[in-house]
């Protein structure tokens, strides 16, 4: 009982101290402040200006057509293409990591690809078990 009471005292006591000690604060008035002098910074001008460049390159770029006209592409295939393509990519993306790893001159392990095997592997069973995941996914056009 003793032991509670002092402990209570005690917490009375930090409390009543750190409100003495602690100005109350406007919590908007300080987040706009807080707001207006990351606006006002050099590493948000420099940032702001890096994602403006980023953006029109993307906007002119041969990538962001390539990949518009994939997805416009397969926005029309049925289900089940749409699951053999992903697992086609997902193989040959495999294979591909694989085979750059075989040109690395330094090996850190006799059991580096596992991975990106057991990872291809499962595309290629994905791609050719097509039909039944589409089926799973439950896709009217599977």
């Amino acid at each position: 009982m003793k032991r509670r009471g002092r402990l209570g005292a005690w917490r009375f006591a930090e409390c009543f101290v750190a409100s003495l000690t602690t100005p109350p604060t406007d919590i908007t008035t300080a987040d706009a402040d807080v707001l207006a002098a990351i606006r006002e910074s050099r590493l948000f001008a420099w940032s702001e200006t890096m994602v403006a460049a980023v953006d029109r390159a993307w906007r002119t770029s041969m990538v962001r057509r390539l990949v518009e006209r994939a997805s416009a592409t397969g926005q029309g295939w049925l289900r089940v293409d749409r699951v053999r393509a992903v697992g086609m990519v997902i193989a040959v993306a495999m294979a591909t990591a694989l085979l750059v790893e075989t040109l690395e001159t330094s090996l850190d392990g006799p059991l580096r690809w596992i991975l990106p095997g057991a990872v291809g592997l499962l595309g290629i069973v994905m791609a050719l078990a097509a039909a039944p995941i589409a089926r799973i996914g439950g896709g009217r056009r599977a």
